[in-house]
């Protein structure tokens, strides 16, 4: 009796996969919102029409409302949300100590808090394997559009002047996309383009024929357009991704894999656009950097940590660091920044939040690996890997571009992070529903024309009697 009930109790808690279509859609739509922004693309038409606003709430409010109706819970509650909670807790916290109340107040309501709502419809949403490759197949298509208006751009001339100094002296020459928001500069538009690449390749590898083809078509228009962004942040982000892919796809033959690494390596090379090696080398050298970045980012990193350092336990306020900052400039690197604004208690959460997904997607591989080897069908073994794989790669994208850029409020993380979560939870799943499928045991039966017994006795048990242990008696 107690176990029908907690049968029907789970039943209430968890809604079947696949189901809430029309939340599903509501967040596809707000997906293709966020990347294509209308309101930047065609502003004639919609103006300041918070269309993407009005998606969103419209979906929570049906999701939420569905949910109440079936008696289901609310949300699932991994520890990246639990994480989540913690930030967004600490930012209003902090707000009444905080030197601007109002930049906090905007940063939570403008941008947070509709970060940390579409994430919690991700992590609730995306139940199943077609869901989750839907949602990214939308992402690439989306990224490699922005990166082939990019790419247009730089071939047009359409530039954005780089000045440096007082007298605004023109140093370089940078693209960015056709959008703002997360577009909105080269560093950024590269960080978005990077965070797709190993989703596209993921598509790719699950794909065949043309589908294939196109696929790998979108990844080589993303890493172009991250190449000609001229970020040095996107070209590390480029070459971590690059190496956890080719690792992990590479790992039933890494032989061939280390010959496609060389020939692609050859290729950049050889079509690298001028200036882009100089740009690089910058890295390493920041007296080399015309630009005066180099030197500039050093000094807002030393600046950050002598801020995070002075206020360990109460920040200075989630968005109040650039009142603290060398001319009101972010610190560039996403660690410190947080570290300064919600205290150590902010930092150790966003640390926890970005990397336990990686040790939980790291057993799925291994799982995955132990189920199939490596056989190359496209079995759900194999979606489960290359998907793992795929998101891995981007969440150490996103840990190498934030130390270059202060996106932890922005989107970057969130949707890398809610896939792992949601591949987490369908793999469980998949594992309970493997759990408790009847084993069916298949009965073979001996030949009749077997030697070692009799055909009288092949369907006969051995009866342990005293007439058959005297036949079987050595004295017999």
């Amino acid at each position: 009796m107690q176990n029908a009930l907690r049968i029907e109790n789970k039943a209430k808690d968890d809604a079947a996969p696949g189901t809430h279509r029309l939340a599903f859609a509501g967040l596809f739509l707000f997906t293709l919102l966020l990347y294509m922004r209308p309101n930047e693309m065609f502003p004639e038409v919609f103006g300041d029409f918070p269309l993407a606003k009005i998606v969103a709430i419209i979906t929570l409010m049906g999701f939420f409302g569905a949910r109440l109706l079936a008696g289901e819970r609310l949300s699932v509650f991994p520890i990246e949300l639990c994480m989540l909670a913690i930030i967004t807790s600490l930012g209003i916290l902090f707000i009444p100590a905080a030197a601007s109340p109002g930049d906090s107040i905007e940063l939570l309501t403008d941008t947070f808090l509709k970060v940390v709502a579409i994430f919690v419809l991700l992590i609730n949403l995306i139940d199943t394997h077609q869901r989750l490759q839907k949602m990214m197949k939308l992402v690439v298509i989306c990224g490699a559009v922005l990166a082939f208006f990019a790419v247009a751009s730089y071939l047009t001339g359409k530039f954005t002047i780089v000045t440096h100094g007082e007298e605004g002296t023109v140093v370089g020459l940078r693209i960015t996309g056709i959008v703002g928001g997360i577009f909105g500069n080269p560093n950024d538009l590269a960080t978005s383009l990077d965070l797709l690449i190993p989703f596209a390749v993921a598509l790719a590898l699950l794909r065949r024929g043309a589908a294939r083809m196109f696929y790998l078509a979108c990844a080589a228009m993303l890493g172009l357009g991250v190449i000609l962004t001229f970020s040095r942040g996107g070209f590390l982000g480029l070459v971590a991704m690059a190496a956890v892919l080719i690792w992990k796809v590479g790992r039933q033959n890494r032989a061939l894999t280390a010959f496609a690494f060389v020939i692609i390596t050859t290729v950049f090379l050889v079509a690298m656009p001028v200036g882009y090696s100089s740009r690089i080398t910058t890295i390493l050298d920041s007296s080399a950097d015309p630009t005066g970045s180099s030197e500039e980012r050093q000094e807002l990193l030393e600046r950050a940590a002598s801020v995070a350092a002075n206020h360990t336990i109460i920040g200075v306020g989630i968005g109040n660091f650039p009142i603290y900052s060398l001319r009101e400039r972010r610190a560039h690197n996403s660690y410190l920044e947080i570290s300064a604004e919600l205290g150590v208690a902010g930092l150790i959460a966003y640390l926890i939040m970005i990397f336990a997904p990686l040790r939980s997607l790291r057993r799925i591989e291994r799982d995955s690996i132990k189920e199939h080897g490596t056989d190359a069908d496209l079995n759900r073994a194999n979606v489960t890997y290359y998907l793992g794989a795929a998101v891995q790669a981007s969440l150490v994208v996103y840990i190498i571009c934030s130390c270059f850029g202060s996106i932890q409020y922005l989107w970057f993380l969130y949707y890398p992070l809610a896939y792992a979560v949601c591949l987490r939870q369908i793999h469980k799943a998949e594992a309970v529903a493997a759990a408790d499928r009847p084993v069916q045991v298949k009965i073979v039966e001996p030949r009749a024309h077997a030697v070692l017994w009799r055909p009288d006795q092949r369907r006969k048990p051995i009866a342990a009697t005293s007439e058959s242990a005297e036949a079987h008696s050595p004295n017999s």
